[in-house]
């Protein structure tokens, strides 16, 4: 670090980092980590009006509350975790439906979870680009209970440039960016099932409040996680080395 002369956080973590390493808030410049909004945006706009043909193409009942998980199945991203959370509501007579984008390692074990207590869960497999916000449209809500290697998460920029708020554990690491509890999701302490169960509890009690929020959570990347918003800090940075060096 000590060769550089400007740094560009991603984020609030990224930039935590910076400073535990000695670097002064004069020499970090803001470059916030961002996905096509502008495409993400358009397409949920696009795939809006196919909202009850996406829902019936994956078994989603069109009156209940859908969450989504998309990402690898790989340990970090800790599926397992949300299917366990996902059976403890079905456990206490609630309804929701879980759409489940991607593949990976344990796609064995995670399969057999879901067929050994018949959980309302339907796998979308892998969806590409131009597909991916078909599924967020479908949802209601994104959930992504991963670890620290979650070191970002832009899974969670594209749910809400397409409108859906987030439910992350308190271990990924866009959470303190991009989801301010209440606002633009709900955050819950790593590995607690329970506390997530409880949060998917309220947002299919509540799918009204999931809109708002999603609302709320559109308006965040669309106007503050964005190219522009980049690149002006980045120039920045440059301007600031040329100044320093």
């Amino acid at each position: 670090l000590a060769r550089c002369a400007a740094f560009l956080p991603i984020g609030r973590a990224s930039r935590d980092f910076y400073r535990g390493y000695g670097i002064e808030d004069a020499r970090l410049f803001s470059a916030p980590y961002f996905v096509d909004n502008e495409r993400f945006a358009q397409s949920a706009l696009t795939f809006a009006s196919q909202r009850d043909a996406l829902r019936e193409r994956w078994s989603i009942p069109r009156d209940i509350t859908c969450f989504v998980y998309a990402g690898k199945f790989e340990p970090k991203k800790r599926l397992p975790d949300l299917l366990e959370a996902v059976r403890i509501v079905v456990s206490r007579g609630a309804r929701l439906h879980l759409l489940v984008v991607g593949t990976g390692e344990l796609e064995e074990p995670v399969h057999a979870f879901v067929r050994e207590h018949a959980l309302p869960v339907t796998f979308a497999g892998f969806l590409n680009q131009g597909e991916i916000a078909a599924a967020y449209v479908a949802a209601d809500a994104l959930v992504l209970p991963s670890d620290f290697g979650e070191t970002w998460g832009l899974v969670v920029n594209e749910a809400m440039a397409c409108g859906r708020p987030a439910i992350v554990s308190d271990r990924v690491g866009c959470g303190p960016d991009l989801v301010t509890p209440g606002e633009t999701g709900e955050c819950f302490a790593f590995g607690d099932t329970a506390a997530l169960a409880s949060l998917l509890l309220a947002g299919a009690a509540d799918p009204s409040r999931l809109r708002f929020m999603g609302k709320a959570a559109r308006e965040r990347v669309l106007t503050k996680y964005t190219a522009a918003r980049a690149v002006e800090g980045t120039l920045r940075a440059i301007d600031w080395a040329r100044q320093h060096s």
